[in-house]
């Protein structure tokens, strides 16, 4: 074996020695060179210039996308340092030659002799190794001054384990990527509950696939406005967006690409930290996807966004079917005359509110309303005017209920608002807007008579007045039968004595 095939074999072994299988990190891009391989190209170029005698080396990467050549790692007399300098590739330049192959090496003599070697793997040159010396590369083949062809070697050896390691990393990505795609999956199609299925999916995209931040619009019933419904970051903060945006072209850049115009320049300009895809099913905008990666800076890079598209096509159908379910739902929950729950999900939810009151140490307050005279004016106009004054009823009680409340037709001319988290106190001051919101405005029946109505309010409240489902329920009952007694027309909170006075 002659020397120069002895030091190869040398260079060889230190190869196979160096550790190379680095994890994948779901999510985190690679570049040309994987991050992990930094430590790689130090090891190596430390060891050419120890066993060559060389005074400085450094690896060069190709970026077709700006056509120059990006130092990586830089070794300065034993001194490992980030590489910051880069070389343009100018057309018909020897370094352009360089770079596409043309040539297979490039000596600039100084005061240090600088010689370049293409680094090729796989019939492709992605970079370069440059190794600077004062003795000349000539006669290379001297044991005592190993030339080009020994450093041709080390860069062909070196140049195959970086491909190698980029071509493993790219495959362990694809694989996260499959996995990741696999998870919001089923993220997706876990729950046909719209607000669970849409946590459930950010959460994936932030922790299977890597981004810092998931936010998902999408358009109301009315089909006239786009709205924020959830954000979660990667701390695992989820908030409401509350961000209402009037569908209209010009509104804003989300509603743009939306409705199919082209994409606007304050799109284009964050869009390597920022992706936003918009969610259609069958041709129907349901609303739009954005991921960002604004606190990291990390690039989104091109490959994640077909799997985004991808995400993004079957959340649209998903959110399609379950709000297709909430409405089936909604139907077989609510009066059809009054857009109430019916009593059943009334109770079912009743339960639940009772037992979050009794781990929390919380007040639940309960409302029975009834229209006073019901049945006289049943009687009196028809069933089709008893109808109009149900349905006007319940219409008011929801436009002033709040949004936590609940509220339920309980009988003919009965309503249960359930008030969690609420003082006996603070459902008098509810009540008495709600006994206002019926009594001072007029209901026009289907003939053109015009009513007024009055209603009685009876209330109870947990734990203050009872301590279970029944007894709440009874006391308030009790409380609305001490005002029909009492000529009606008024508000009452349930008091002890009120059993007592019936």
């Amino acid at each position: 074996m002659t020397n120069h095939d002895d030091a190869l074999q040398k260079i060889r072994e230190e190869f196979q020695r160096f550790p190379l299988q680095t994890p994948a990190r779901a999510g985190i891009h690679r570049m040309v060179v994987p991050g992990e391989s930094s430590e790689l190209l130090a090891h190596a170029l430390l060891y050419l210039c120890e066993t060559m005698k060389i005074e400085r080396a450094a690896v060069f990467l190709l970026d077709e996308g700006t056509q120059t050549l990006q130092a990586q790692e830089l070794v300065v007399h034993g001194d490992v340092m980030a590489g910051e300098e880069e070389i343009a590739l100018l057309p018909n330049t020897p370094f352009c030659q360089l770079a596409a192959g043309k040539r297979d090496h490039l000596i600039l003599e100084g005061s240090l002799n600088t010689a370049y070697i293409p680094l090729r793997a796989f019939g492709k040159v992605f970079g370069v190794l440059r190794a600077e010396r004062r003795q000349s590369w000539d006669g290379g083949r001297s044991p005592k001054r190993p030339g080009i062809p020994l450093l041709k070697a080390f860069a062909h050896e070196l140049a195959t384990v970086l491909r190698g390691l980029e071509i493993a990393a790219s495959e362990r990505q694809q694989v996260a990527h499959m996995q990741a795609l696999h998870e919001v999956s089923n993220a997706i199609f876990r729950s046909l509950r719209l607000e669970e299925m849409l946590e459930s999916v950010a959460h994936s995209l932030i922790h299977q696939m890597g981004f810092d931040r998931a936010k998902i619009y999408l358009i109301n019933k009315e089909g006239d406005m786009l709205e924020g419904v959830l954000t979660l970051d990667q701390r695992g903060k989820q908030t409401l967006d509350r961000e209402r945006i009037p569908l209209k072209r010009g509104a804003h850049p989300m509603v743009d690409l939306i409705l199919g115009r082209s994409v606007d320049e304050r799109l284009e300009k964050y869009r390597h930290t920022i992706v936003y895809v918009p969610l259609r099913a069958r041709d129907e905008n349901m609303g739009i996807l954005m991921v960002d990666n604004l606190l990291s800076q990390q690039e989104i890079q091109p490959e994640q966004v077909p799997l985004l598209e991808a995400i993004a096509g079957q959340l649209s159908m998903a959110i399609k079917n379950a709000r297709l379910f909430a409405g089936v739902e909604e139907l077989s929950i609510t009066d059809g005359l009054t857009g109430l729950y019916i009593l059943r999900y009334f109770k079912q939810r009743l339960k639940e509110e009772l037992y979050r009151a009794e781990r929390t140490h919380g007040q639940l307050s309960l409302m029975i309303l009834d229209i006073d005279h019901f049945k006289r004016f049943n009687d009196t106009y028809g069933h089709p005017a008893g109808d109009t004054i149900l349905a006007t009823v319940a219409e008011r009680v929801l436009n002033n209920a709040r949004k936590v409340d609940l509220t339920a037709r309980y009988g003919g001319d009965e309503f249960f608002i359930l008030l969690p988290d609420t003082t006996p106190e603070e459902a008098l001051a509810l009540s008495d807007r709600l006994h206002q919101a019926v009594a001072n405005e007029p209901i026009a029946l289907p003939d053109g008579k015009v009513l007024r109505l009055t209603v009685s309010i009876g209330i109870a409240t947990y734990p203050t007045h009872a301590a279970s489902i029944d007894e709440l329920i009874k006391r308030a009952d009790e409380a609305l039968y001490w005002i029909k007694s009492h000529g009606r027309n008024r508000i009452r909170l349930y008091s002890p004595e009120i059993p007592e006075k019936i």
